[in-house]
């Protein structure tokens, strides 16, 4: 493991029973150890810098969809799996959760979260949201494979439904309450979402921010999506929101081209949710739509914001059909790019807008396609307006549509992008020079067999280890029904080595009905994909898969040091090495039955237990993914009856 240069003096702070040591690594990363207090305090000094020299596993947050402002669809931060271990013997699904319908959104992460919801404890978690067209909201334990329940669940109420505008398709097969892929905001506790509501005979469309411990409405939240030429039940918030510039984006597609629609994008002050900015991609006439498969727009590095329209009218000032489009924060028009066969692609119902923009790090280029199976390549300082051959380049990339984009920067084969479209083979092209090579370096030599080829996701250390994630429906064609899903995973050096899928043990790992155009999310040895269940329409579901157990569980937790205040018990203990998560159980009795009390911390700690009179033991457990270890000592606390005041004699 290579040693990290130490910029800062090493903190040292010290207790009874441990020592804390922080300092500042060279990648700018604050670096904490924390180690059991020896007899001699300059060894454990010793003991912990050479501990802090090497490089922390930290935690990883999914917050917004594929994974960064880029849209690359790469988590480079995944330390657990790797191509040697995901394996059919060592990988598979360790939980599913059902949910009250079908899931179009990404599942979204965020970890060490303190609950607020007292049947939990008050202990952090780690966890996983997931949304339904039924307009539900699921936060569900992302370590626990033994949760029955999810941490919270809030519903806004009887969504609209596919026959109540008479659409004509079943694009979406029942309701479509929620389909748009949530955006989180840590720092502020705030996860942000827009549901569809029948209220009477009427349609309304809100943007809730919902308290990430609990589920409820923060402040302000929450608000009326309104906007000239709006139409609630006929503009679809197909895509992912965004969060950046302190602002929310709300954007916006059609139901089966169900007219009079436009593309919206619409601006929302992340505290107050006022609405700051309204974007119409087409107001002299109609269409436009920002579809992008559920893709969220990108933002460069200076907060400016790229989207990609669809079908619709064009005339070059106001209205901008399948075109690239550079907005700024207050979604004024910066710059755009419409391809020279703009009307052909209209009239064809070729959407230039499935697969949204992708930037690439490090680099002045963005790229997209559409139905047509054509990838642009475009520089972003000057996107060249009308006209192909203002693009850097555009090639036929894939036979059909092209739904989904990942980039990644391997340590050995340099820049990837990596897309498998509809009806057409898995392909992996290098970027070389500021341009995409038009021959693929890689091809799996099979096809799937319709709409709307894979959605991918890629997980790697760095420029090492990579796995390519590609969900996808089985057998057939998902367009207008629910299809069998399967997930697999590849060897993202060389996709002609499958690590993994999920019938290759289907009995174990299947995750029923592919959910369409849901990447799948990987974080923290996990990966989290959506299902839309067994059923057309009124089941769906959330599987987690990760390394199955085996013997090399975590050791026991020691030192556990109880605090009694006011009748209420607090449990701390050090954090032991390789842990992810902790369970705590009690008995009235120190070799007598032990109950679970709480599961899935995140951290060595466990307050608010509300302990009867007289003597209680509790243990605690650490696991990874390597299955539960052996329980702590049974520690005593006893709680003493009050001494009666008033009491006559």
């Amino acid at each position: 493991m290579p040693i990290q240069r130490l910029l800062a003096a090493p903190k040292l702070r010290s207790s009874k029973k441990e020592i804390v040591i922080s300092a500042e690594a060279a990648d700018g990363t604050i670096v904490r150890r924390a180690v059991q207090r020896p007899p001699h305090l300059a060894f454990a000094v010793v003991f912990a810098l050479i501990a802090l020299a090497a490089p922390a596993q930290q935690k990883v947050d999914v917050t917004t969809n594929h994974n960064d402002l880029a849209r690359t669809g790469a988590n480079t931060h995944e330390t657990a799996l790797t191509p040697a271990n995901v394996t059919a013997s060592t990988f598979g699904l360790l939980t599913k959760f059902p949910v009250d319908d079908q899931v179009y959104s990404q599942p979204l992460v965020v970890t060490d979260i303190k609950l607020k919801d007292s049947s939990f404890g008050t202990g952090t978690h780690d966890l996983v949201f997931i949304t339904t067209v039924n307009n539900s909201v699921y936060a569900f334990d992302a370590n626990d494979p033994k949760a029955t329940k999810p941490i919270w669940h809030v519903n806004f109420g009887a969504p609209a439904n596919l026959y109540d505008a008479d659409l004509g398709c079943l694009d979406l097969n029942g309701s479509m309450g929620i389909i748009g892929t949530p955006v989180i905001d840590k720092p502020h506790n705030a996860l942000y979402v827009v549901a569809l509501t029948r209220v009477g005979d009427k349609f309304t469309q809100r943007l809730h921010a919902l308290d990430l411990a609990s589920g409820a409405d923060l402040a302000n939240s929450p608000v009326t999506i309104t906007a000239p030429a709006f139409d609630p039940l006929l503009q679809n918030q197909r895509p992912a929101l965004l969060l950046t510039n302190h602002t929310v984006y709300v954007g916006y597609a059609s139901h089966c081209d169900k007219e009079p629609y436009h593309g919206f994008l619409l601006g929302y002050d992340a505290r107050t949710l006022r609405q700051t900015a309204v974007l119409n991609t087409s107001p002299k006439g109609g269409q436009a739509s920002i579809w992008q498969s559920g893709q969220a727009p990108a933002v460069d590095a200076a907060g400016n914001i790229y989207i990609v329209t669809g079908n619709g009218t064009w005339n070059g000032v106001t209205d901008f059909s399948e075109s690239f489009m550079k907005l700024s924060p207050s979604l004024k028009l910066l710059d755009w790019f419409t391809p020279t066969n703009h009307r052909e692609l209209d009239a064809k119902d070729n959407d230039l807008d499935s697969s949204g923009a992708t930037l690439i790090p490090g680099t002045n280029l963005v790229v997209g396609g559409g139905k047509e199976g054509v990838l642009y390549t475009l520089d972003t300082r000057k996107l060249g307006h009308l006209g192909d051959q203002h693009a850097i380049q555009h090639f036929q990339a894939t036979g059909s549509h092209l739904h989904s984009v990942v980039f990644w920067q391997s340590a050995k084969n340099g820049d990837l992008l990596y897309i498998w479209g509809q009806r057409d083979k898995e392909r992996v092209y290098k970027i070389t020079n500021g341009k995409v090579g038009e021959t693929p370096i890689i091809t799996r030599p099979e096809s799937n067999e319709g709409h709307p080829g894979a959605m991918l996701s890629l997980s790697a250390n760095g420029g090492h280890d990579g796995i390519l994630w590609a969900a996808i429906h089985a057998s057939g064609d998902s367009w207008h029904e629910t299809r069998p899903g399967i997930l697999h995973a590849y060897d993202a050096d060389d996709i002609n080595h499958e690590l993994w899928n999920s019938w290759q043990n289907r009995g174990r790992d299947d995750c029923d009905g592919y959910s369409k155009m849901a990447p799948p999310t990987v974080a923290n040895g996990k990966v989290f994909l959506a299902s839309f269940g067994k059923e057309n329409i009124g089941t769906g579901g959330l599987c987690i898969y990760g390394l199955l157990p085996d013997s090399q569980s975590p050791a026991a937790p020691t030192n556990i040091s109880p605090e009694i205040k006011g009748g209420s018990v607090t449990l701390t203990w050090p954090a032991v090495s390789d842990a992810v998560t902790y369970t705590v159980a009690a008995s009235d009795k120190a070799d007598g039955s032990f109950h679970t009390i709480a599961t899935g911390l995140t951290t060595a700690i466990y307050s608010g237990i509300q302990a009867p009179i007289g003597m209680s033991y509790y243990t605690v457990t650490s696991s990874n993914s390597h299955g539960e270890g052996p329980p702590s000592k049974p520690i005593p606390v006893r709680i003493e009856n009050p001494t009666a005041k008033g009491r006559m004699h």
